[in-house]
């Protein structure tokens, strides 16, 4: 069989996946570089993704739904981390976290053993989606308005309860939950619900978490071409 039946057979992610695999010269076959998904490969060659043998690597992919006041470190000893919350068979796992969501801020958190799709979902720059509510209706909000730290912001008050939804979309996190923690009347934590193409699943509760779907996957790793450093937006 090719190469590319191969990986997808021993489950090495998704067609585009493997093709990006491919691509970025990951994978080896008798130690020889392999970029071509037709390559023939036998029962008796020795496949290899980033150096680990194919039955050895079973990548995992995952959003969580973070806690406010959670760290973003996946050790399952670390109380208040993303690692806490793993059940018995991911704690075993080396897991990392996209870190970029503040500790102060809750939402939707990515999190891989595999390093190039963090890496190359971290080059595509996606732009995060923030909300707050607000106690009280609030037409308007000048303060974020001239603010160059939001490329967008939905201001929606709401009557019947007396809130205010406040949305926004910005690529500097740190500032942004800041800012957004500074006005008046905050109702709540600062919660990011959504990132680049992935809204954060509306049946992921708080402190829950669940493996990311091959379209999801395919979403955030961005175009597969030569220059994976382009940036792309929602």
């Amino acid at each position: 069989m090719n190469i590319e039946r191969y990986l997808t057979e021993h489950r090495q992610g998704t067609p585009r996946q493997i093709l990006r695999l491919l691509h970025q010269q990951r994978v080896t076959v008798n130690d020889d570089v392999v970029d071509s998904p037709l390559l023939t490969v036998a029962k008796s060659d020795q496949v290899r993704v980033d150096g680990m043998a194919v039955t050895g690597r079973q990548p995992q992919y995952m959003v969580f739904n973070k806690p406010i006041g959670f760290q973003l470190s996946m050790d399952p000893t670390s109380a208040h981390s993303l690692g806490s919350l793993l059940n018995t068979l991911d704690q075993i796992r080396p897991l990392k976290a996209l870190t970029d969501l503040p500790k102060e801020a809750s939402g939707l958190v990515l999190a891989s053993d595999d390093d190039h799709f963090l890496t190359d979902v971290d080059l595509q720059e996606w732009v995060s989606t923030l909300r707050v509510q607000l106690t009280g209706e609030v037409a308007q909000l000048p303060s974020l308005e001239g603010d160059i730290t939001f490329e967008d912001i939905q201001v929606v008050p709401d009557t019947l309860h007396q809130l205010t939804t406040v949305t926004v979309r910005t690529r500097d996190l740190t500032v942004a939950v800041s800012t957004l923690m500074a006005l008046k009347g905050v109702n709540g934590p600062v919660s990011r619900v959504a990132y680049g193409p992935l809204p954060l699943p509306v049946d992921l509760s708080s402190a829950s978490y669940r493996g990311l779907f091959p379209a999801e996957i395919d979403a955030l790793n961005g175009p597969l071409d030569s220059d994976l450093s382009t940036s792309h937006e929602l």
